[in-house]
């Protein structure tokens, strides 16, 4: 998920470190390539490994197919624990000062299968819109950082992100950033989690999941911690992800079943 092009070796570095600890563990990955993923992938293949993806659409039409691992903590605003939120994000000269002043305007949205993107900012939007349709149009970005190129063209007014992918943005893009400000936030939810194939055996998942918690507290390894931001690994709370559904049916209760 959290994959800008800067972010390579950081990432490449964590694969790795897993499968070091696998290997000890006597799981061999040696076969298994490593891959970029989307941000609200279709799916979770037969042949995934380890991956990180929304919860939202995994817990709501992928049950089935991924096993999570477990979910991660970030040290990044906006990050409390095994939590993330999304912000709403304007153009640092726009002169609105609340939600409120965005009706009318034009949104834009990563991916209706986003938790971040979609479904997190449709409950904020739910609770003020009246049921009513709050933007003059919705337009399909492909991507949070789409959205904030999106944004900074003028395409569209306002945009949902990623807690975390915000984070990232800012560390790696200082300068780019700058054109850019929070206007609100949404309530938080829990962290994107780390993933497995429902085909992956049980014995290889506790092996994965083991070898990520042991990444989180070896000192040889807080280098890759450091790059990515990581303070910790939580067992998944599957109550808290079923929660993120709970706010969809709010949202449709509010006359606000989708983004409008």
């Amino acid at each position: 998920m959290y994959c800008l092009p800067e972010m390579a070796a950081a990432n490449a570095a964590l694969w790795t470190a897993l499968q070091l600890g696998l290997r000890a563990k006597g799981v061999e990955t040696a076969d298994i390539e490593l891959y970029g993923g989307c941000a609200a992938p279709e799916g979770v293949g037969p042949g995934v490994f380890f991956t990180q993806m929304c919860g939202y659409p995994l817990f709501k039409h992928y049950r089935d197919k991924g096993r999570v691992l477990g979910t991660p903590h970030y040290s990044i605003p906006g990050c409390v624990g095994s939590t993330h939120r999304a912000f709403f994000m304007v153009r640092s000269d726009d002169p609105a000062e609340c939600l409120e002043d965005m009706r009318g305007r034009i949104f834009g949205c990563n991916s209706l299968l986003s938790n971040s993107g979609m479904n997190l900012p449709r409950l904020s939007l739910a609770r003020i819109a009246g049921g009513k349709p709050f933007f003059s149009s919705v337009v399909m970005t492909g991507g949070h950082v789409a959205s904030l190129e999106c944004l900074d063209e003028s395409s569209i007014d306002i945009c949902s992100i990623d807690s975390v992918t915000w984070g990232f943005f800012k560390k790696i893009r200082p300068v780019d950033s700058e054109r850019y400000r929070i206007l609100d936030e949404t309530i938080s939810s829990p962290s994107l989690p780390y993933v497995t194939s429902a085909d992956t055996s049980e014995s290889d998942a506790a092996a994965i999941a083991a070898t990520l918690h042991e990444i989180m507290d070896d000192p040889q390894t807080a280098d890759i911690r450091g790059a990515l931001e990581l303070a910790g690994l939580s067992t998944p709370d599957v109550d808290a992800y079923e929660r993120l559904m709970e706010f969809e049916r709010e949202a449709a209760d509010l006359g606000f079943p989708e983004i409008k």
